[in-house]
């Protein structure tokens, strides 16, 4: 006979952000993300690690030991993912531990339908905040990208 035990630690539950408005016409490009550009922003059961959620805004960066790589875009930074053109895009894969072992390949969206509100930027700490309208208008104004905003 088969049982269920629940165990007695309770673990912390978190899951995968939804950011798209549609899921039409959706174009994505592949990118490295560098494991040191993103922040440990999520504490799991009691350990600070990084989670990378998709809809994060992502950027290049331009100087530094990870130059070239993709990094959360963050205005406190000074490795170029502090500047708005060097947006690529809107971060499209589930990292839920895997930067804190090593650099991954990533999609990012170029081209799609957005919700802003559950879109992710990083505010000057390091912490998830929602997408600015600063950073959004940054965003539209760019020429290599396709995407707009609900």
């Amino acid at each position: 006979m088969s049982t269920f035990i629940k165990a007695d630690a309770t673990r912390t539950p978190f899951g995968k952000n939804v950011w798209r408005y549609s899921v039409y016409d959706v174009k994505l490009t592949s990118y490295t993300c560098a494991a040191a550009l993103v922040p440990n922003n999520m504490t799991v059961d009691s350990v600070a690690t990084k989670v990378l959620q998709p809809g994060t805004i992502m950027a290049v960066a331009t100087s530094g030991a990870s130059s070239g790589k993709v990094g959360v875009f963050q205005a406190s930074v000074t490795d170029g993912r502090q500047t708005a053109a060097n947006i690529v895009g809107i971060n499209d894969t589930f990292l839920p531990w895997q930067l804190t072992e090593r650099d991954v390949e990533i999609a990012v969206a170029y081209e799609a339908t957005a919700k802003q509100s559950w879109c992710i930027e990083h505010n000057a700490g390091g912490a998830q905040i929602a997408l600015s309208n600063t950073t959004r208008d940054a965003i539209l104004a760019l020429p290599n990208l396709a995407l707009l905003f609900k």
